[in-house]
């Protein structure tokens, strides 16, 4: 069996490049707008909590206005029992206008006594930021606060 080597040429190199290049970026964005974005909950109506959503949606705690977007406080609550077969699992913290847009996952166990980060985190501009709470029997769960940031901290 014989082996055929073909020359590729600069340019049949740079267009194999950059479609490769484009389907990367284009693939995460396929996959959150169809799937993983779907999995999460969120409270019908904010005003209004169900029994189910008061004992799973986070509760998130940030300054209104942040000076300096360096050092921003953040503090997530869960009003979830946390007993041996049912508690939650992790609180996950995100600010997606920012170029790190994961500020941060906790795993939890029944340990803790109760569902409460509190961290500080560096937000580049105004946005919501966004807690997800995981518990081990109904999935994931989503609330949200907005912050306005004078000056950007990345």
């Amino acid at each position: 069996m014989e082996i055929k080597i073909r020359k590729v040429s600069r340019r049949e190199f740079v267009k194999v490049s950059a479609l490769a290049g484009a389907m990367a970026l284009t693939v995460p964005k396929v996959l959150v707008g169809t799937g993983y974005a779907q999995a999460v909950k969120k409270a019908k109506n904010p005003n209004k909590l169900t029994d189910e959503e008061k004992a799973h949606v986070p509760k998130i705690e940030v300054p209104p206005i942040a000076e300096d977007g360096s050092t921003v406080p953040i503090n997530v609550t869960v009003d979830h029992p946390m007993t041996k077969d049912h508690y939650i699992k992790s609180i996950e913290i995100l600010a997606y206008k920012d170029p790190i847009g994961p500020k941060g996952k906790y795993n939890l166990t029944p340990a803790n006594g109760k569902a409460y980060i509190s961290t500080q985190a560096r937000i580049q501009e105004s946005q919501p930021v966004i807690a997800i709470a995981e518990c081990n029997k109904h999935g994931k769960w989503m609330g949200s606060a907005d912050i306005k940031v004078t000056v950007g901290g990345c």
